[in-house]
């Protein structure tokens, strides 16, 4: 049944994947000339961020049910991280500084869009690398630009979150910048994309469903001195905001 399943929905996951990556290419393709022409700017950034993850999200089917989304300049904001559809929602809602592994940029369309939306990348074992990247982070807090860095640094099935990395915590607490924990979470547990899973394995299976549903919920600023403290408490708010959106989900 799951086999005939998949072949039946094969078509429509076959055309969501040619629209992601025709409206990839086409807006990275005018993002890039665009910067050509006029040079880089914080407009480009919200525009390539906002139209790319709308159309996204669009594309593949993706229902997204918000909650307490507050105004975001001066955070670093904190989500878990379960599946790639994660980037593409969460830069439609906040077109910000995205962290994200230095390996990235080594991807062809990936290093391509970095040109338009200036991610900031990691080389996580050099302590340069790290130095540079607090630098980056103030810069981009205080131009009114908020950060966007994933805690866990890698996508995982939950329920809950797995054990943050420390360096993003180290360099807000350091730096004195809030930290906004947010909760994303699938009613579908297959959704995620975790393990050794391949990318087109993973979007055949799930994307041949009509609709994905996401749940985003957001908890209130976290700020403090002790950078174990605010892991502690910005992985306890996203647990326990994970809790309950389950326990709704399920009632």
């Amino acid at each position: 049944m799951k086999i005939l399943r998949i072949i039946f929905l094969f078509p429509l996951a076959l055309i969501r994947l040619f629209l992601v990556l025709f409206f990839t290419l086409f807006i990275v393709t005018f993002g890039i000339w665009k910067r050509k022409k006029y040079g880089y700017s914080r407009e480009l950034q919200v525009w390539s961020m906002r139209t790319w993850g709308t159309y996204m999200l669009w594309a593949t089917g993706v229902k997204v049910e918000i909650n307490n989304q507050p105004k975001i300049d001066n955070y670093i904001v904190m989500p878990n991280h379960r599946s790639y559809i994660d980037i593409p929602l969460i830069v439609k809602l906040h077109q910000g500084t995205l962290v994200g592994k230095a390996e990235v940029g080594k991807w062809p369309m990936a290093r391509s869009a970095a040109k338009i939306t200036n991610p900031i990348l990691v080389k996580r074992s050099e302590i340069k690398s790290l130095v540079g990247t607090m630098n980056k982070i103030k810069e981009s807090i205080n131009n009114n630009i908020p950060v966007i860095l994933f805690p866990e640094g890698t996508t995982f099935a939950g329920p809950l979150t797995k054990p943050f990395k420390n360096g993003s915590f180290k360099i807000a607490a350091n730096a004195g910048i809030p930290v906004v924990p947010v909760a994303i979470h699938y009613p579908d547990k297959l959704d995620a994309w975790v393990g050794k899973d391949t990318f087109f394995g993973h979007f055949f299976r799930q994307m041949g469903k009509f609709k994905i549903k996401v749940i985003v919920q957001y908890g209130t600023p976290v700020s403090h001195s002790d950078f174990s403290e605010l892991k502690k408490q910005t992985r306890e708010q996203i647990d326990n905001m994970l809790k309950k959106i389950m326990n709704f989900s399920e009632n």
